[in-house]
C-alpha cells in the first residue's frame, strides 16, 4: 500500500467520522448533519480508502466502530479543538475579543447556578453572547473534548492534561420520593430504607447514575432499576408518578416539582458530588473565559456557603 499523506485527510473527513461515532448509526448521523444517509456512508468508506484501514464494521443492520476508528476519533477531537483554539487565539491577538461563549452544562446546573454566573458576566460585559447546551455529565465532557464548547460546567473532570479544571462547590445527593410517599414526612432518610423499592435512574454512562449506584453500594445494596431516562427532569417526573424513587443532586432543589419530595440522605458516608468548571489550557487567557472563571469561582463560594447553612 502507498504511504498515506496527512493532507489527503480533510477536516470534513474528521468531522463526519466524529459525528458518526456519537451514535454509530448512519440515519441519526445524517439527520444531525442535514445530509442523506448515502452521503454519510460514502464519506466513511472514502475515508477508509484514503487510509487503507477499516474504521467500521457492518453486520446486517448493525454498524460498530472498530478499534482503528476509535483511535482516529480520539485524535480527531484534538485536531478539531486545536483548529478552534487557533482561530480564537488569532482573533484575540488581533484585538477581536471572543463575543460568543459556547457553554455546555449538566441539567441540574442549568436551573440556577449557570444562569446566575452568566447574568453576572453579562452585567459586566453587555456585548457578550452565549450559546448554551445541556446534557449528562459524560455528554458535556464529550462536547468539550470535541471542541464544540468553550467551557463546561459538570461534575465529571476530563482526564486529558490540556484542560484547566476548577472545583467550584460540593453538594449533597438527595433521595427523591413521590410527594405522597410516607417517607416524604421525614427531613432525612437512610438509603437502606428504600433498598427494596424500584429505582428510576439516568441512563448508563451518566455521572448521576454512577453517583446513585455508588451511594446505594455504600448502604449495602444494588438498586433495582425499573426505568431509565436521559433527562433528570424526566427522571423526577417518573418518581412523581409513583414509578419508583431516585437519587438526585442537590442542585435540583433550584426547581420545585409538586409531585416530588427530596430528602437528605444521612448514611454514615453521605453521598455528594463536586461541581467543576473545565476549559482548554489554550483558552485560559482569553478575556471572556478569564472573567467567566472568576465569576464562577465567586458564585461557587457563595453557593458552598449557602449549602453549608442548610446542613
Amino acid at each position: 500500500m502507498d504511504d498515506v499523506s496527512a493532507t489527503d485527510i480533510t477536516f470534513t473527513d474528521l468531522e463526519m467520522l466524529v459525528a458518526f461515532a456519537r451514535t454509530e448509526h448512519f440515519g441519526q448521523t445524517a439527520a444531525e448533519l442535514g445530509v442523506s444517509v448515502a452521503t454519510v456512508q460514502r464519506a466513511i468508506r472514502m475515508l477508509e480508502r484514503k487510509l487503507g484501514v477499516a474504521l467500521i464494521e457492518q453486520s446486517g443492520r448493525r454498524v460498530r466502530m472498530l478499534r482503528a476508528g476509535h483511535v482516529l476519533v480520539r485524535e480527531a477531537h484534538s485536531v478539531l479543538r486545536a483548529r478552534q483554539d487557533a482561530v480564537n487565539s488569532t482573533l484575540a491577538d488581533a484585538g477581536h475579543p471572543q463575543r460568543q461563549l459556547r457553554i455546555a452544562h449538566t441539567f441540574s446546573l442549568g436551573l440556577g447556578f449557570v444562569p446566575h454566573v452568566l447574568a453576572e458576566l453579562l452585567g459586566e460585559h453587555p456585548g457578550l453572547r452565549f450559546r448554551c447546551w445541556q446534557g449528562s455529565a459524560t455528554d458535556v465532557i464529550a462536547v468539550l473534548l470535541r471542541g464544540e464548547a468553550d467551557v463546561a460546567f459538570t461534575s465529571l473532570a476530563p482526564t486529558e492534561q490540556d484542560f484547566v479544571v476548577v472545583p467550584l462547590f460540593t453538594e449533597s445527593l438527595l433521595l427523591a420520593v413521590p410527594a405522597d410517599d410516607p417517607l416524604a414526612a421525614n427531613e432525612s432518610v437512610s438509603l437502606a430504607q428504600v433498598r427494596d423499592r424500584p429505582f428510576v435512574a439516568m441512563e448508563l454512562g451518566s455521572s448521576s447514575r454512577t453517583h446513585m449506584v455508588n451511594a446505594c453500594a455504600r448502604s449495602g445494596f444494588v438498586p433495582r432499576i425499573a426505568v431509565e431516562g436521559n433527562d433528570l427532569f424526566v427522571v423526577e417526573s417518573m418518581v412523581g408518578a409513583g414509578i419508583g424513587v431516585s437519587v438526585v443532586p442537590q442542585g435540583m432543589t433550584d426547581h420545585q416539582h409538586p409531585g416530588v419530595a427530596r430528602l437528605q440522605i444521612v448514611d454514615p458516608a453521605p453521598a455528594g458530588r463536586t461541581v467543576l468548571l473545565a476549559y482548554p489550557h489554550a483558552a485560559a487567557h482569553h478575556e471572556s473565559i478569564e472573567h467567566l472563571a472568576r465569576i464562577a469561582r465567586s458564585q461557587g463560594r457563595r453557593r458552598q456557603q449557602s449549602l453549608q447553612k442548610l446542613q
